[in-house]
C-alpha cells in the first residue's frame, strides 16, 4: 500500500502540476483554454491546502482530499461560477487537442484515485492517534515539509491551511450562491 500512495503523491504531482502548469503557459493566447486552466487552477488549489493539513496531520485533510478529487474533474468539464466551461470552444489548435488529452488523462487519475483514497476517510474519526494506514498517507506531505520547510513548524503550516481551508470554502459558497442565481428562472 505504501507503494501505491507514494505512487499516488508522484502521479498527482506530474499530473496535476506540472502538466498543467506548461498547458497555462501554451495557451496564454488560447483565451478559451485559459479560462478552463484557471478555473482548474481554482479547484485544485484545494489540493494544495490538503497537503499542507497533512504536514500537520490534521485528519480534515481527508475530507478535503477527496473533496478536490471530485472538483477537478467538474471544474475541468463544467468550469466554475467565473469560468463556465460551455461559453467557450477550445477549438482545434494544438493547444486545444492536448488540453481535451490532459483533462481525459487528469480526470480518470483524480477517479482512480478517488478510489484509493476512500479508504482513508477513516482517518478522519481516529481519535487515539493515527493508525498505520493514516501514517502512510501522512509520509509523503511530512517528506515534503522537511524538503520544501525545514524551518517551519508543521502546526504553523497546518493553521495556515486552516485558515485556506476556511476562506476556500467561503469561495465555494459564493460560487454556489452566484451559479444559482444565474440559473435561468422556469
Amino acid at each position: 500500500m505504501s507503494l501505491l500512495i507514494r505512487l499516488d503523491f508522484v502521479l498527482a504531482t506530474a499530473l496535476l502540476v506540472v502538466a498543467p502548469l506548461l498547458l497555462l503557459a501554451a495557451s496564454l493566447r488560447r483565451p478559451a483554454v485559459r479560462r478552463r486552466l484557471l478555473a482548474y487552477w481554482r479547484a485544485s488549489s484545494l489540493l494544495m491546502i490538503t497537503v499542507y493539513l497533512m504536514i500537520d496531520g490534521r485528519p480534515v485533510a481527508f475530507v478535503a482530499g477527496n473533496a478536490a478529487l471530485v472538483l477537478i474533474p467538474l471544474a475541468l468539464y463544467r468550469g466554475d461560477a467565473l469560468a463556465v466551461a460551455g461559453r467557450y470552444a477550445l477549438g482545434e489548435g494544438a493547444v486545444g487537442t492536448w488540453f481535451r488529452r490532459w483533462r481525459t488523462v487528469a480526470t480518470g487519475f483524480c477517479g482512480a484515485s478517488l478510489l484509493l483514497t476512500l479508504p482513508a476517510l477513516q482517518c478522519v474519526a481516529e481519535g487515539n492517534g493515527p493508525s498505520a494506514l493514516c501514517a502512510t498517507w501522512l509520509q509523503p506531505p511530512q517528506e515534503l515539509h522537511r524538503a520544501l520547510h525545514p524551518s517551519l513548524d508543521p502546526s504553523t503550516l497546518g493553521t495556515a491551511a486552516m485558515g485556506a481551508l476556511l476562506l476556500y470554502g467561503a469561495y465555494l459558497g459564493a460560487s454556489g450562491i452566484r451559479v444559482v442565481s444565474a440559473a435561468p428562472k422556469r
